[in-house]
Order: C-alpha cells, then sequence, then structure tokens
C-alpha cells in the first residue's frame, strides 16, 4: 500500500488541501480585521470618556526676590514699569504644579517697540553649580522670548514648586513688559 501525495494523487486531495488554506488565511485576515477595529473603537471611546485636561498645567507668577548674597550679587530694585539704561533688577518667575505632564517648558519674554538683544541682557541663576548664567533670548521683533530651565521641558506634578531667579541688566529707558507663561511640547 503506497499512500504518498504528490503528482500521482487525485485531483480532489490537492483541491481539498487548497480550499482548507484558503479558509484558514479567510479566518486569519477577519479576526486581524476585528482586532483592528475594536482596537481603534476602543481608542475613541476613550477619547470621549476622558477629554484632554484644559488649561496650564502650572501656574505662573512673577515675584518680588531677593539676590543679596547670591553669587556675590547685592540686592537690586524689583522691575518697574519704566527702565533706565543703567538699571539693575531682581525678578522671580515662580512655577507651581496643577497636574501631572511632562514636557513642560517655562517661556519668559520681554516686550518694548524695537527691542534687541543688545538692549538687555538676563541672567539666571543655577542653584546647582551657584552661577549667574546668560539667558539666551529669541528675537521676533518687538519681544524677546527665552526658555527658563531645560529647553526639553520638565516633568511638573500636583504641587511641583520651583523659583527662577533673574537678573536683568538694562540698556534702554522706557517702559517694559514682562510675561513668564508655561507651555508643553
Amino acid at each position: 500500500m503506497d499512500i504518498s501525495v504528490g503528482h500521482d494523487s487525485p485531483p480532489g486531495i490537492l483541491m481539498k488541501n487548497d480550499e482548507k488554506i484558503r479558509s484558514l488565511i479567510a479566518v486569519l485576515f477577519v479576526t486581524a480585521m476585528v482586532v483592528s477595529i475594536a482596537y481603534l473603537a476602543a481608542g475613541a471611546l476613550h477619547d470621549r470618556l476622558l477629554p484632554e485636561e484644559e488649561g496650564p498645567p502650572a501656574t505662573v507668577t512673577m515675584i518680588a526676590i531677593a539676590t543679596d548674597g547670591l553669587g556675590g550679587l547685592q540686592e537690586h530694585l524689583h522691575v518697574p514699569a519704566n527702565w533706565s539704561s543703567d538699571g539693575m533688577y531682581d525678578l522671580g518667575v515662580h512655577v507651581v504644579g496643577l497636574r501631572s505632564e511632562s514636557g513642560v517648558v517655562v517661556k519668559f519674554s520681554l516686550s518694548h517697540p524695537g527691542i534687541s538683544s543688545e538692549d538687555v541682557s538676563v541672567f539666571f541663576y543655577d542653584s546647582i553649580s551657584s552661577p549667574w548664567r546668560p539667558l539666551s533670548f529669541q528675537d521676533e521683533g518687538d519681544v524677546l522670548v527665552a526658555t527658563l530651565g531645560l529647553t526639553g521641558g520638565v516633568a511638573v506634578y500636583e504641587g511641583y514648586d520651583h523659583l527662577y531667579r533673574l537678573l536683568i541688566i538694562s540698556n534702554f529707558d522706557g517702559a517694559c513688559q514682562v510675561n513668564a507663561w508655561v507651555e508643553t511640547v
């Protein structure tokens, strides 16, 4: 009894094997489609039930600070409404977390008609290595914008509390608007 399957086997046996393979492929395809659709539907349902939290992940306030003794500095005035060309001012940017979020960037800006990087120098106090480090600004016309801290952002959480200490040296006279806020990247 020779029961070999090959070219000499009857055509009915080959057709049954081809049908089984096709059926198996169809079942796998349908299963993959059902799982994909279920996954997409679950994601859409999740987005509908849990909308993104609105509002900033942290509050930012500007406060008067004392820099006396930090890195050998003396006390300076808090940032006034009108600056003088030889003014040195202290400013604190206080950040408090409202919810957990990563990639939070603290932005700082100075607004004055025709302001440029040569008109002002700003230094922040690095509490780890204790020197005053210069802040780099992007010139956006009448506004200079800088990032306080890591440019890639930090992770904040509810109750996160950090104070950026700034020293501002003005090389112009006139009114200057100071602003600070948070963004997520």
